[in-house]
């Protein structure tokens, strides 16, 4: 017996062409209405641009009212975050309520591994953070401490970063730089046994990125806790950016880290999408590994392939592929088009 679905509306190919045609018409209607076009053919605005900003937001609308009213199951949603020229893709089964997951794999994850995905998505909130206010010429310290001024918690660490970046921004109002000061910067000790006392005691050192307006010499100095400090300027990866050194210095230590940064630091763009693949293409893209490139390139022409990572969830029996991209260097890109002209 065939089943009949409500409205007539199968949601085993909710990308039917129907579906199409109606976002067409609406959000053609909505453009002309918004911009109050009486011709659109002659009235003077990128019609191809705006129209398809209508139909996109429109497609979003009907997706998550068609979750809503469970009338579709089995969508994936698409995240994006953009970190300078870096892009990340996310793409993930959405499932509306935890009653949704399928009952027969839904398990509840240990401690343990929930630990460590909650480390991997703070070391990427920080990679994307690095990716995104720093570059080339500006400065990673390490900054160290001696045996009689090691701290002796976290807390107390946190507190003289706090004071050094104080001493910094004074030191840059005598100089007459700018007020506007990033910086960023890990946290990281280690638990170590000591064969002449007996017991545990930390070794504690912070990683430190900053604006790099200032002499490298001079901010060594103005940290007055350590004797072996040492700094370097930034020289970004063509591909990955600053990726290779924020993921060594948020590298997961022996003992804790912490991750923390000025006020005024830009956080990356964050995008999320239920139309951008379809569930037939994301299975495609995870059965073969060529066609997770062949797919992402083609929805994000301005950036280029760098890898990804294809997994299967047992617990909810859904696919989820985590990809980098790199932005194409534009002049490159230009005089390509040139040549091909």
């Amino acid at each position: 017996m065939k089943k009949i679905y409500k409205d007539n509306y199968n949601p085993e190919n909710i990308y039917q062409d129907e579906l199409y045609k109606q976002i067409k018409k609406k959000s053609l209607d909505n453009f002309i209405k918004s911009y109050k076009i009486s011709n659109p053919l002659v009235d003077y605005v990128d019609i191809e641009k705006e129209y398809k900003k209508q139909a996109q937001r429109l497609e979003e609308l009907e997706m998550e009212r068609f979750i809503y009213e469970k009338r579709v199951n089995g969508i994936y949603r698409t995240r994006t975050i953009k970190a300078g020229n870096q892009l990340e893709v996310d793409i993930y089964p959405s499932f509306q309520f935890a009653t949704d997951v399928p009952k027969e794999k839904k398990n509840k994850g240990t401690s343990k591994s929930q630990k460590i995905c909650n480390d991997n998505r703070s070391r990427r909130q920080f990679v994307n953070l690095i990716n995104e206010n720093f570059g080339k010429g500006d400065l990673w310290i390490s900054l160290t401490y001696t045996d009689e001024n090691l701290p002796s918690d976290w807390k107390k660490a946190k507190r003289n970063v706090e004071n050094y970046v104080r001493r910094i921004k004074r030191m840059r109002k005598k100089l007459g730089l700018p007020e506007q000061f990033k910086f960023a910067y890990t946290t990281e000790y280690d638990i170590e046994e000591s064969t002449k006392i007996g017991k545990k005691q930390t070794r504690t050192h912070h990683h430190f990125f900053c604006t790099g307006d200032m002499d490298r010499d001079l901010l060594e100095e103005m940290w007055k806790l350590g004797n072996r400090n040492d700094s370097q300027r930034l020289h970004p990866d063509v591909k990955t950016h600053l990726t290779g050194v924020a993921l060594y210095t948020s590298k997961d230590p022996k003992g804790a880290k912490h991750w923390s940064g000025s006020r005024n630091l830009k956080k990356p763009k964050v995008t999320k999408s239920y139309s951008k693949f379809k569930k037939r293409t994301v299975e495609k893209m995870v059965k073969q590994y060529d066609e997770v490139k062949e797919q992402l390139e083609k929805k994000y022409p301005g950036y280029e392939f760098i890898d990804a990572k294809v997994m299967f969830n047992k617990y909810n029996q859904g696919n989820y592929i985590y990809a980098r991209m790199v932005k194409k260097n534009e002049a490159a890109v230009r005089k390509k088009q040139v040549f091909r002209n």
